[in-house]
This record gives structure tokens, C-alpha cells and sequence, in this order.
């Protein structure tokens, strides 16, 4: 079976700065039919930023439970 990243739109509201458009990133399983195997919500403003990540999660084979860990060395860079 394949894993596919994916950025994801979000619209979240923060009462500091109140409503606000971010991408998070999605894993999705593809085995007979497609289905969420996990989400990071909240990545970073930029989709080009997002997609980057995706697209390397992509191209190196990211098992899901990785995520959180490759999400977080991506905010600490």
C-alpha cells in the first residue's frame, strides 16, 4: 500500500489574533480506498512551505507514525 502527503487549507481562529488561513499536512493510505491514516494541523501559513514538506515526505517514503517528529524539526529550522 502507498502513503501520499498532502498539504491541507485550514481556516483556525486565535483569540489573539482571531481568524487566520494555515495549511496543515494529512497523510492518506491508498489500499483499495483512500483514507486519512493521520494530520498535523496548523504547519505554517505558506502552502509553499507545506507542499515542500509533503512533496519530500512523499519522495522519501515517511512512514505516518514519523510525521509529528519531521513536522517538528521542520518548525525548529
Amino acid at each position: 500500500h502507498m502513503i501520499f502527503y498532502l498539504p491541507v487549507k485550514q481556516q483556525l481562529f486565535h483569540p489573539d489574533i482571531g481568524s487566520y488561513a494555515t495549511y496543515g499536512i494529512m497523510a492518506i493510505s491508498i489500499l483499495g480506498r483512500k483514507r486519512k491514516t493521520c494530520f498535523v494541523s496548523d504547519v505554517s501559513v505558506s502552502f509553499t512551505k507545506v507542499a515542500a514538506l509533503a512533496l519530500r515526505c512523499n519522495v522519501d517514503r515517511l512512514e505516518p507514525a514519523q510525521l509529528e517528529d519531521v513536522v517538528e524539526d521542520f518548525l525548529c529550522n
